[in-house]
């Protein structure tokens, strides 16, 4: 099937791109992960909430761009107009629900945030009655290498605090030593930066797709016209 000389850039272009989306989709993933992993360590302090939904759903949205940008490569280089038009339909849709992701990442973060800090007040308050609950706030103030709610001295017995305080190559685990961030900024900070990594590199992309939704119904209409061509 003869293409212009055009239409054969933008044919090979859009090839180009969905490799790129394709590796991007894989980044996704990975971005998607990270906050996945992390927020699994603490995620005793959301009772109310459920702070891996945001991530799962970055992670289901990296799958589907890596599987409609190889529907895109095949479709491409096949010179296939259905293929070509299906892929720019499924990559219109992608484009929507990535902004739909980002204007929710962008409202609930705060609130997500918020709940992790109150949260850990609960299980703050809790940790002398309940030895699981000091196992989750030693896991926390390891994992954000934060101490206490508010700083190393709230805890009722300083300079005695937790080895949980402090760096793992520390001999001896006292205020001077010790994570000077409280945990209940450490996991507002985390969430905040979480959120925004997502809700951000989903607008990027989102706007990086939309060229190529242009780039494809540009190429289906090609094909489609020397199709006609060819059989006129």
């Amino acid at each position: 099937m003869g293409l212009s000389c055009g239409m054969s850039m933008v044919k090979y272009g859009l090839f180009i791109f969905n490799l790129i989306c394709a590796v991007a989709g894989v980044a996704l993933i990975v971005v998607g992960a990270i906050p996945l992993f992390r927020l699994y360590d603490v995620k005793e302090a959301f009772p109310e909430h459920n702070p891996a939904l945001i991530p799962i759903l970055v992670l289901i949205l990296g799958s589907l761009i890596f599987t409609i940008s190889f529907f895109g490569c095949c479709g491409a280089i096949r010179e296939n107009q259905c293929m070509v038009s299906t892929y720019a339909f499924f990559l219109f849709v992608l484009v929507v629900l990535q902004i739909v992701l980002a204007v929710y990442a962008f409202i609930y973060t705060e609130e997500l945030a918020q709940a992790s800090v109150n949260g850990f007040q609960i299980l703050w308050n809790q940790k002398q009655t309940s030895p699981s609950t000091m196992a989750v706030i030693d896991g926390i103030q390891t994992t954000l290498q934060c101490c206490g709610l508010n700083g190393p001295t709230d805890w009722a017995n300083p300079p005695a605090i937790g080895r949980s305080c402090c760096p793992q190559d520390a001999q001896t685990c006292e205020i001077p030593n010790a994570f000077q961030t409280g945990c209940s900024e450490a996991l507002r900070n985390s969430v905040e930066a979480s959120g925004m990594l997502i809700a951000w590199f989903a607008v990027v992309f989102a706007g990086f797709e939309l060229v190529g939704v242009i780039f494809a119904c540009c190429l289906a209409n090609s094909i489609r016209n020397s199709s006609r061509r060819q059989y006129a």
